[in-house]
């Protein structure tokens, strides 16, 4: 019954990506995807009870933690891939173009919100 999973798996190159990403990259990718989702908008006032605390105050606390995760990612992938098989580096590749394009997305629905910031002080 495995042995049917892995023969679909391998013929979809959809799947193929997805495992060679990883678990732990992929939820990283869903936590990205919730950040720019919920990027805070610079003209708007930070609340301190409700859904509007966790949007208002909780995201952009954590956005910038997983922006740097991301990168420490990308460089982790870059020391291991130094030292690795033909097919690793390949792996590895595909991991650093995915986590380049998981910073681009955040960072440039979050550039709004950082422009706000920079102008204010």
């Amino acid at each position: 019954m495995n042995n049917d999973i892995d023969v679909v798996g391998a013929s979809n190159p959809i799947l193929r990506v997805l495992r060679e990403l990883g678990a732990l990259r992929l939820m990283l990718g869903v936590l990205v995807l919730i950040a720019v989702v919920f990027a805070p908008s610079p003209d708007v006032e930070t609340q301190r009870s409700g859904w509007g605390l966790v949007t208002t105050a909780v995201v952009p606390a954590l956005g910038p933690i997983i922006f740097f995760v991301v990168l420490f990612d990308m460089l982790m992938c870059r020391v291991l891939m130094s030292d690795t098989t033909p097919a690793g580096r390949k792996r590895y590749r595909l991991a650093l173009l995915y986590d380049g394009s998981l910073v681009l997305i955040l960072l440039l629905s979050w550039l709004p919100f950082l422009l706000a910031l920079l102008e204010q002080t």
